[in-house]
């Protein structure tokens, strides 16, 4: 098992809430962080996931995509 952060920016995509991150292909949130603005929402999520950090990434981003926001992951250290 990995576990990662995600950072995802909504500027204008789809809302980006708790419910949007039920659906997140291939990985598991366990801690969410969000911040809303007047035309802007992020999140930084730590998310435990199965594949390795490149290929969670790959599977992500067509998702995030799909609803009008960039994602980025990084892998938290001393996690597998």
């Amino acid at each position: 098992m990995h576990k990662s952060v995600a950072v995802i920016l909504s500027a204008g995509g789809s809302p980006l809430d708790h419910a949007a991150l039920d659906e997140l292909p291939g990985g598991r949130v366990v801690h969410a962080e969000f911040a809303w603005g007047e035309r802007a929402a992020c999140v930084a999520a730590t998310v435990e996931h199965e594949a390795p950090p490149r290929e969670f990434l790959a599977t992500i981003s067509p998702w995030a995509a799909g609803r009008g926001w960039s994602v980025t992951i990084a892998p938290l250290r001393g996690r597998r």
